[in-house]
């Protein structure tokens, strides 16, 4: 896979994340049933999926470079910038 896919596809997990998050239709399904998710209420069960869906996705992102450096260009940009001071 390419940079610039991989770039794409992990702004699109992370819109997709942050969208089902936020996503106030879930309070609708809340008051019409009362499902459970491992044992939680379907709220707080939907609230712990997507924040381990967002955790994965951030790690992901932070393994692969995701990002206009990759972490070791980034602090030798930094330390440039520290000893022309």
């Amino acid at each position: 896979m390419t940079k610039r896919k991989r770039r794409i596809l992990l702004a699109a997990m992370l819109i997709f994340g942050f969208l089902a998050l936020e996503f106030p239709g879930i309070l609708v399904v809340c008051q019409v049933i009362r499902p459970f998710i491992f044992g939680l209420p379907f709220l707080y069960g939907y609230m712990l999926i997507g924040w381990v869906y967002m955790c994965i996705v951030l790690f992901i992102a932070y393994l692969t470079g995701w990002g206009k450096y990759s972490l070791r260009e980034y602090f030798r940009s930094k330390s440039r910038v520290f000893r022309e001071k």
